[in-house]
């Protein structure tokens, strides 16, 4: 998808479309190109000048869509590619626009900023010789009470965003439930609030009289339900937000904020997320048919940020956390998803890798699910319960861990545009059962440090993994940690399994050729009914200030939690050979062969031809016998194919150059093909 556009020829297009010809895109005398990406969240220059005449390639490198948009809407990426001036582009996508005007453009995305462009994912554009400097706004005074205003909805504001619009920092949205009239009458029967409540004013709290029956409804065709941009200290408690195209419930680019007792389900991307944020606590909440993740917290640190008692199901993930580091997962039950808890680091996101990431005291189980809905980028993590994916420094204890097709606790590498591996991180004290593959996994390669001790399981991979990466007794990580971890004294050479990762890769590819589970999160069923916050529209007011530091967090507290008696444990350990497991995926069998076993195979075929020449040499002393089999044994691969292309052997030259080179051009060629089919470089 590639368009070029110029801004003079939008503007002319609006007034006179027959007389175009002196003002299209064709005579704007492009000079030069220049690419600006779009990550995830962020824009890749913050300023970009240009000359009269040039162009800009909008890229987007991160892995949701984006778009950029004029704050003053005289151009957009989706008006330059023949759409509306909000349309999005897809992940790999690019759009042209020449820009034949001088000036200073302030653009965002209209996923992630504030349409005046003051925060989240905004950027500049310096077009022509014009004199600019960026200016620095002024911190907000935080406002620590509640003013004793409340703004009700629908008896004084006929919606939210009217509410929201007329509201101080500090006052209360209280928000009863939608009038039972036609305009407000959902197509499963239920009256909902038929909009996008976009928050830019801070301090505020949105809650709502009844959880189950305050919906904020996108109709699938709104991207947010609630939008909190560059709002420091709001808080959104008791209430449902469902159906958005992009996030239920979203906080991005503030410190302090919180979310208590809210539902969110089938969002197409996140239900429950933050980004760019600090300072907060998700608690006592529900999140499911989520495309992505349930709960999500993104690109912080510190992020000093707690999520517990809540409950993520039927979603893509349960957790995804990108790039960000010191967050505490506790108290909570992760279940039915494609995988449950899985921490990452991108390149696509600032502040890489993440690390010091806290997970205890959580009830995670039955996170093999092929009926929930997922992006492709999920599916690699598939039959998982935690995931440590490219990360550093972090904890899981005391935690429950059940019934999954693949592995309790997997600790691998990311490859994103660089390639993260793991290290320093801590597992320990967890029960961890029915695990198809392995209870804990550790992938190769990994970084040194970390350590496995104290866990009740069954099996690992590589196996014995408490012997050769035991933890020390003082060893610490997670978001606490203050000291230098004590992983142990015994440090072997395999403590990482590369058998694995190559299974880990056919399931990568699996997701880019469409093999992966395909499901719509508009159809997946809605929730039951949910507690109530207590107290409901008389709890107490509190600005969502110094949450972190106000919350109570007594890890040493939180015991491994009991098994529920409706759940069943029962998965079957799969057959595996050399570590590549058998029956739980085609291509994630296919890559461990072609990747691990076969490479291996070719060297035993090698092994045995050279020792069969060498023996039944004759013109071999029993020295030059002894020397060549200690070579060929002793050093792998090389003295085997030195031996049989260079050692002289009898047997006979095309049998010696089509099994050696041969067999690396097939091995090469083979992985190599899949590897690029796959979409991996």
């Amino acid at each position: 998808m590639r368009r070029a556009v110029g801004v003079a020829g939008i503007l002319c297009a609006g007034v006179l479309a027959a007389s175009l010809a002196g003002c299209s895109a064709d005579d704007a005398g492009a000079t030069s190109v220049v690419n600006v990406d779009m990550e995830d969240n962020f824009f890749g220059r913050d300023v970009t000048r240009i000359g009269v005449g040039d162009t800009v390639n909008f890229r987007n490198r991160g892995v949701v869509p984006h778009n950029a948009i004029d704050v003053d809407g005289t151009w957009s990426t989706g008006l330059a590619d023949g759409g509306d001036l909000t349309d999005l582009q897809d992940p790999g996508e690019s759009v042209e626009i020449v820009f034949d005007q001088e000036g200073v453009y302030t653009y965002y995305c209209s996923l992630h900023a504030t349409s005046d462009g003051r925060e989240g994912m905004v950027a500049t554009l310096v077009v022509g010789d014009v004199d600019y400097q960026a200016a620095e706004d002024a911190p907000d005074e935080p406002i620590l009470e509640w003013t004793g205003t409340t703004r009700r909805v629908p008896e004084g504001h006929p919606t939210i965003q009217n509410a929201v619009d007329a509201a101080d920092p500090g006052d209360l949205v209280l928000i009863g439930p939608a009038p039972e009239a036609p305009e407000h009458l959902a197509e499963d029967g239920s009256y909902v609030y038929k909009e996008q409540v976009d928050v830019t004013t801070p301090y505020i709290t949105l809650r709502g009289t009844d959880r189950n029956a305050v919906i904020i409804d996108g109709e699938h065709e709104r991207t947010m339900a609630i939008s909190i941009q560059a709002a420091d200290g709001v808080a959104v408690e008791n209430l449902t937000a469902r159906n958005a195209t992009g996030n239920g419930i979203y906080w991005t680019s503030l410190s302090g904020f919180r979310g208590s007792y809210l539902t969110a389900y089938n969002n197409g991307i996140y239900g429950i997320y933050s980004y760019d944020a600090s300072d907060g606590l998700f608690e006592h909440s529900y999140a499911s048919g989520s495309g992505d993740a349930g709960f999500y917290i993104g690109q912080c640190d510190p992020c000093d940020a707690v999520i517990t008692g809540i409950v993520a199901e039927h979603n893509g993930l349960g957790y995804s956390g990108t790039n960000s580091s010191h967050v505490y997962l506790v108290d909570s039950v992760w279940r039915h998803n494609i995988a449950g808890i899985v921490p990452n680091t991108l390149d696509s996101q600032r502040l890489p890798p993440f690390g010091n990431v806290t997970i205890v005291g959580n009830l995670i189980h039955d996170n093999d699910s092929r009926d929930a809905p997922a992006l492709g980028s999920v599916w690699p993590t598939f039959g998982n319960g935690v995931v440590l994916a490219g990360g550093m420094d972090s904890l899981v204890e005391r935690n429950r861990i059940v019934n999954h097709e693949r592995g309790g606790v997997a600790i691998i590498p990311n490859l994103s545009r660089n390639f993260w591996m793991s290290g320093g991180n801590v597992i320990r004290d967890n029960a961890i059962a029915a695990s198809g593959y392995g209870d804990m996994t550790l992938y190769g390669p990994a970084l040194g440090g970390n350590c496995f001790s104290g866990n009740d399981h069954r099996h690992t991979v590589p196996a014995g993994l408490e012997s050769i990466a035991g933890c020390g007794s003082e060893a610490t990580a997670g978001a606490q940690a203050v000291a230098d971890p004590d992983r142990g004294s015994v440090r072997l050479p395999s403590r990482t399994d590369l058998g694995s990762t190559w299974s880990l890769i056919g399931l990568a590819t699996e997701a880019e050729l469409g093999l992966s589970t395909d499901n719509d999160y508009r159809q997946s069923p809605p929730p039951p009914d949910q507690p109530q916050m207590p107290e409901g529209a008389d709890a107490e007011v509190v600005p969502a200030v110094d949450v972190f530091a106000s919350y109570d967090l007594d890890l040493a507290a939180i015991d491994v939690p009991d098994l529920p008696s409706d759940v069943e444990v029962g998965r079957s350990t799969v057959v595996t050979a050399g570590n590549v497991p058998f029956g739980i995926g085609g291509l994630s069998t296919y890559f461990g062969i072609v990747g691990w076993l076969m490479p291996f195979t070719l060297f035993a075929a090698w092994v045995a031809l050279a020792l069969l020449d060498v023996v039944r040499r004759e013109d071999l002393a029993p020295a030059g016998k002894v020397g060549w089999t200690a070579g060929v044994l002793v050093v792998p691969f090389l003295g085997a194919a030195g031996y049989l292309l260079a050692g002289r052997p009898h047997l006979p030259a095309w049998l010696r150059w089509v099994v050696v080179v041969g067999g690396l051009v097939v091995l090469i060629g083979v992985v190599g093909v899949s590897v690029v089919v796959g979409g991996l470089l």
